[in-house]
Order: structure tokens, then sequence, then C-alpha cells
């Protein structure tokens, strides 16, 4: 099941559904401020990033500018109790499954959660056109 956690209804954000529901992925989406992430979701989503916080928060963000401290210099604890109580703080939307995580709405990296089913009737399709409807790709003699 896909999970999308979102803390602002943004462009990224409504693309990302749409293009979600679009391409037959089922998934949900949750508000982050009005229903918050718990221990648990941070470190499985800080376990699926490449290069941990770097991977979820964003930094450019006026709420990370705002903060007293580094994400750096925190501990575990402290780091889960911040994200959750600061999710302005994340990137915006995150997409998680069992084993793949994205932020933001790249078309690239939110493919990779399209179900297989539908990528390769898609391929079939794009196949289809290429070969001029011939499924073979043969030549008519």
């Amino acid at each position: 099941m896909i999970k999308m956690y979102f803390h602002a209804k943004t462009t990224a954000v409504t693309k990302a559904m749409k293009w979600l529901a679009n391409h037959d992925a089922i998934f949900t989406a949750r508000d982050i401020k009005k229903q918050p992430l718990t221990r648990d979701e941070i470190l499985y989503m800080l376990s699926l990033t490449e290069e941990g916080t770097d991977d979820l928060i964003s930094t450019r963000s006026k709420a990370y500018k705002a903060l007293p401290a580094s994400v750096q210099d925190m501990g575990m604890n402290e780091l889960v109790d911040l994200l959750q109580k600061n999710p302005g703080i994340l990137k915006n939307p995150i997409v998680v499954d069992r084993n793949k995580l994205a932020t933001g709405f790249d078309l690239e990296t939110i493919r990779e959660f399209v179900p297989a089913a539908y990528r390769k009737k898609e391929l079939a399709s794009f196949f289809k056109v290429l070969n001029g409807g011939n499924k073979l790709g043969v030549s008519p003699a």
C-alpha cells in the first residue's frame, strides 16, 4: 500500500495525488499537521532514505531556518520529537510503500510506485504504437 504524507496542499501534492490516481495506484493521503507522524513512521521513513535526514528535511523551508539547533547535532529521539512537532520542516509530499521513498513530485521517481500490471499495459501500448499496430514487430509480407 502506498502512503502519501503532506503538511501543506501544494502544487506538488496535488500533482502527485492526481498522477497516482490516473495510473491505477492505490494510495492513502494524510495531512501530517492534522494527524502527526508516529515515531515508527518516522523511523521507517529514515530507514528507506539513502542520505538520512537530507532526503526528508527541507533545509530551504522557513520552519527549518527558524530551528534553534541543527538537526545534525540531535540524537535520534530528539530528531523524532522534532519531526513530530514540526512537520513543516519535512519535504512535501513524502510518498512511501514497503521498500521505496520519494519526496516532492518528480515523474522519474513517482513512476516507481505505479503497479506492475499498469506498467506492463503501458509498455505493451507503447510497443504497439511503435510497431504500427503489429504486436510482434514483424513487417507484413
